[in-house]
């Protein structure tokens, strides 16, 4: 039954640095009492011999437009084998900051270079948020989830031309992505 559905309703996809494969998307959650489940959250029907991994960004058509995915988790159980995965909703560019010396090393200014650009699912982080999931910090105003990167604490997210700071930065809250809580930046 589930490989039946598989051939009917396949998609194909394209992960960096692998083969293309197939999969079959459905919405994680129909419910009223989410709105990023019922939005962002996908769980997809993979192919028996994928090559798809924790923290693998993946690109696919969808209404007719490109969209990107970031896989959670990959589960094999004996009928199937299947992700879940959080659709991308921006994309983020990460800055580093540089002190500017003179010869007298006196700072003369503060440059903000790029350090990457990845594909993000981001949310804003809300009292609900803060009571349900332990370790969020106080000033945190959104909540970014990425592939690993080189992304720091103090480091400058920019995403949509708005500006954060990073406040902290988990590697252990999902596998193989990375968990980013930033704050508003009111840097330079």
């Amino acid at each position: 039954m589930m490989f039946a559905m598989f051939n009917r309703y396949k998609k194909e996809i394209w992960v960096k640095g692998k083969p293309p494969e197939k999969v079959v998307l459905a919405r994680q959650s129909r419910t009223a009492g989410s709105n990023f489940k019922n939005n962002f959250v996908y769980t997809a029907l993979l192919q028996e011999d994928t090559r798809l991994a924790n923290g693998d960004l993946f690109e696919m058509e969808l209404y007719g437009k490109p969209a990107y995915f970031l896989v959670v988790s990959v589960r094999k159980t004996d009928d199937a084998i299947q992700a879940t995965l959080y659709q991308c909703n921006g994309l983020a560019m990460v800055y580093r900051s540089k002190e500017v010396h003179d010869e007298y090393d006196n700072l003369v200014e503060t440059i903000w270079e790029r350090v990457c650009c990845v594909h993000v699912n981001h949310m804003i982080v809300n009292d609900s948020m803060r009571l349900l999931e332990p370790g969020v910090l106080p000033s945190v105003t959104k909540e970014f989830r990425m592939q690993k990167c080189d992304v720091r604490l103090l480091d400058r997210i920019v995403l949509d031309g708005e500006k954060y700071v990073v406040d902290a930065v988990d590697n252990t809250k999902f596998d193989g992505l990375l968990a980013v809580q930033t704050s508003i930046d009111n840097r330079d």
